[in-house]
């Protein structure tokens, strides 16, 4: 009997050390798709602090501001299902992650019946995200991760705090170069540098 089994013990153990290792293998590749990854934090006594409304299913973001702080900081590495990144050319200087409270991530994979739990699907709300200053910076992207949509503005605000839309269409890029994509040349002397002061 012990005969019978040790060769069969053998071959389960040698089988599930390989699946092991191709399992190891698979996780240590990159992934395919998804988002560059967060950039070095630069300190700084000047942030920018972002105000940003949640209604109707979409972020907005309704004014921006600058404040100086007593002692030099980097922008918090948080998780979060949306995201403000500041960009010059292909470059991603910076980008501070937020979550709107009470939001479902998915309504579709919300579980029905009558031990369901409460949904959230019509969430307003305000709340406030800050980031480092990055002087180079030409344009802002507010980009929503779970569904890759992407609003451009031109980078530093205007005077009042509005951020001006860039032209075209935002498009979310699953790769280190950036959510433009055909651009407008961005920090390569467009539209805005040569229509403004």
């Amino acid at each position: 009997m012990r005969q019978r089994s040790t060769p069969r013990l053998g071959l389960a153990l040698l089988l599930g050390s390989a699946l092991a290792a191709a399992g190891a293998l698979a996780l240590a590749d990159p992934p395919r798709g998804g988002f560059a990854p967060d950039p070095a934090g630069n300190a700084s006594k000047k942030q920018w602090i972002f105000e940003i409304t949640y209604r109707g299913g979409k972020a907005s973001i309704t004014r921006v501001g600058s404040a100086m702080l007593e002692r030099p900081t980097t922008t918090a590495r948080v998780m979060g299902r949306f995201a403000i990144e500041l960009w010059v050319g292909k470059e991603l200087l910076d980008r501070v992650r937020f979550d709107v409270p009470l939001l479902d991530d998915d309504p579709n994979m919300h579980r029905k019946g009558p031990l369901s739990g409460p949904r959230f699907t019509n969430v307003s709300t305000r709340i406030k995200a800050r980031m480092v200053d990055h002087p180079r910076a030409t344009y802002m992207v507010l980009l929503d991760r779970s569904t890759g949509e992407a609003q451009r503005f031109w980078w530093p605000p205007e005077p009042d705090g509005r951020l001006l839309p860039m032209n075209g269409p935002a498009v979310a890029q699953a790769s280190d170069a950036g959510p433009v994509e055909g651009g407008t040349g961005a920090g390569d002397g467009g539209p805005r540098d040569a229509g403004r002061d």
